[in-house]
């Protein structure tokens, strides 16, 4: 169970992770009564067993039962649950299977259940989310001379082309929508990354610090293209624990 809000006078729609289906969305009918069984059930982070109908994008859900305990996440676990949910409620197309992010799922809300380190779940995560969705970053290219990937870079904004003729930045490379990975040049305004940071991103190593910060900043930077400007409720969680 990834979200529900409230429609209509007494159902709720819901966004569900299914291992057959994928993101599914679904009304579920839960009374008006403040103690429904049903609505008790349809909580975040809850593992349930559920019977759909319907031929459309939006089903019924017409039974659900709990099919495991529900974790009980707390603190910054619990707010790094709530953006993986969120992440998938914006991005995931409906209806398309994706069982390899189902296990991910499941094992990364284990792990914040058990408060292991934060970073690196989500960020494995959020790699995983963007395979998915077809859109794996390519990191082959940092081994390639890094001055033949600077000769083209598209100007995004005006839909035409340059070609610069600016130093690259040594060690330094940005990535660019539409493009990956480029070798980091003066005045050319994206981030830059440090390349061993990026390869040990490459090679999962996400022991080193640095490279974990870095990691960090790249997939912001590259979920931002897709989730546009509205901002996500779940960051508002953690800025609004750390003003308090």
């Amino acid at each position: 169970m990834l979200h529900s809000r409230p429609y209509r006078d007494s159902s709720v729609l819901v966004d569900l992770l299914s291992e057959e289906h994928g993101h599914v969305s679904a009304i579920a009918y839960v009374g008006k009564g403040k103690k429904s069984n049903k609505k008790g059930l349809l909580q975040p982070f809850s593992c349930l067993d559920v019977e759909l109908k319907g031929q459309h994008d939006l089903k019924t859900l017409s039974q659900v039962q709990q099919a495991q305990k529900s974790l009980p996440l707390s603190g910054h676990h619990l707010f790094s649950g709530f953006y993986m949910n969120e992440l998938m409620v914006r991005l995931l197309p409906e209806n398309i299977p994706c069982e390899m992010l189902f296990y991910l799922y499941q094992t990364s809300i284990q792990a914040l259940n058990e408060q292991q380190e934060i970073e690196p779940i989500l960020r494995r995560f959020e790699m995983r989310l963007l395979e998915e969705l077809g859109l794996s970053l390519d990191f082959s290219v940092l081994e390639h001379d890094p001055s033949c990937l600077a000769n083209m870079i598209e100007d995004v904004e005006h839909g035409d082309y340059e070609h610069p003729n600016i130093a690259t930045i040594n060690g330094k490379w940005q990535f660019i929508p539409q493009y990956g990975f480029v070798a980091a040049q003066i005045g050319v305004n994206y981030p830059h990354y440090d390349q061993d940071d990026l390869q040990k991103i490459a090679n999962d190593d996400l022991t080193d610090k640095k490279a974990l910060l870095t990691f960090k900043r790249l997939m912001r930077q590259v979920l931002q293209v897709y989730l546009g400007n509205k901002p996500l409720h779940s960051r508002k969680l953690f800025t609004n624990h750390y003003a308090s």
